[in-house]
């Protein structure tokens, strides 16, 4: 860190011609970055040298000058953009040096180190009433405007904020709808560093991104307030999981009060320029079968449904039986690697519900990705911790 030893960083700078007055700069920088346990990024060149990344790579990609992602359809629906290994390599560092390092709101359960589905699903255990809503094209809806405040708010300069917030984006027209917000206004015409200059729209969070989950999950910090703030004093518990928000509740209520409560939802979150997914949104009340992110939860346990158990045995025997690629192209997947990368997600999702019945399953499914030398990215619960 910079700031442990300043005098040294400065004697190193001095000796390489950096101004004096620009030094001064630099080490208040790194103060106010390390200071919250965040790793300090001074200059582009700065966060090349960390990284190992080629610097005029990374120009590169901040001018728009290149799409470093690959895009690949997660069940023939959800479109996924791969970032290219280079640029891979330096969104994992930033998760690790500066997002992962700060905590977001108790109320969130996603793309954080020690939360999980199911712990976000026990919250909603004994309810008798649930209110469930999907926000409408998430990812696409935090652009890079939104990510250079987030940068600026943990203390980094304005440049560098820029810098970095094109590097965890992608060049594109970013949210499919128009709704006014607090924002400040476009930066993708940049014109401080003319390189950076671009008429590719602005960027936007792209999924299947190391940072973009953190990211979301900083940019929804206002909206987790607003809601927990609403119902405080009431009996209603709030959770969100990436977009899926839940509400539940064990005491008097009814469908006026879940309308009332989504309208709530709708006020708070335009405030970030987000839309409710109206044909996700649902209401079950006393009596009916209650699931939190594919996890039952009206019992006093949760448990995994039935349908999903026998759907991941059928997935699991018929890659063993017809081979990986032939049972992936049969469930709609367009490569053998997403359906892989799916099978071991569902696996470690249900190992976190039920680890006895998922654990043989885990076994097979090694076997399998082994046979047709594919590496097993997702690890048991048990390997995580």
């Amino acid at each position: 860190m910079i700031t442990d030893s300043p005098h040294l960083y400065r004697q190193t700078a001095l000796a390489q011609s950096v101004p004096p007055e620009f030094l001064d700069l630099l080490i208040r920088a790194a103060y106010e970055t390390e200071r919250h346990g965040l790793q300090a990024v001074l200059t582009l060149k700065h966060l090349a040298h960390q990284t190992g990344a080629d610097h005029s790579y990374l120009r590169n990609v901040i001018g728009r000058d290149t799409d470093p992602y690959d895009e690949f359809l997660l069940q023939g629906k959800r479109l996924i953009s791969s970032p290219h290994p280079a640029i891979r390599a330096v969104q994992k560092w930033i998760l690790a040096n500066i997002l992962g390092r700060v905590a977001c709101h108790p109320a969130s359960f996603a793309y954080e180190r020690n939360k999980s589905i199911a712990q976000c699903a026990r919250r909603h255990l004994g309810a008798k009433w649930l209110v469930k809503l999907d926000i409408h094209n998430f990812f696409p809806s935090i652009d890079e405007r939104e990510v250079f405040r987030i940068f600026t708010e943990l203390g980094y300069r304005q440049l560098i904020s820029f810098e970095m917030a094109r590097l965890c984006t992608r060049p594109g027209i970013g949210a499919l709808h128009k709704i006014p917000t607090d924002r400040p206004p476009s930066r993708s015409d940049y014109t401080t560093i003319r390189k950076y200059r671009t008429t590719a729209g602005v960027g936007y969070l792209p999924q299947g991104s190391p940072t973009s989950g953190a990211l979301a999950n900083l940019a929804m910090r206002l909206i987790d307030e607003r809601i927990t703030e609403a119902i405080s004093g009431t009996s209603i518990i709030y959770t969100r999981y990436a977009d899926d928000i839940t509400f539940s509740t064990a005491e008097k209520f009814s469908r006026q009060d879940a309308v009332d409560l989504i309208r709530m939802t709708d006020r708070i979150l335009r405030l970030k320029g987000f839309l409710r997914h109206e044909r996700k949104t649902k209401v079950v009340p006393p009596g009916a079968r209650k699931i939190v992110l594919g996890i039952l939860v009206d019992s006093d346990h949760i448990k995994i449904p039935i349908d999903t158990r026998n759907r991941l045995v059928n997935d699991i025997r018929g890659a063993e039986k017809f081979g990986l690629l032939a049972h992936a192209h049969h469930r709609n997947f367009s490569s053998a690697l997403g359906f892989g990368e799916h099978i071991s997600g569902m696996l470690s999702y249900c190992h976190d519900v039920d680890p006895g019945w998922t654990e043989p399953l885990w076994k097979r499914w090694s076997i399998v990705l082994r046979n047709h030398n594919i590496p097993l990215t997702s690890t048991r619960h048990t390997d995580k911790n």
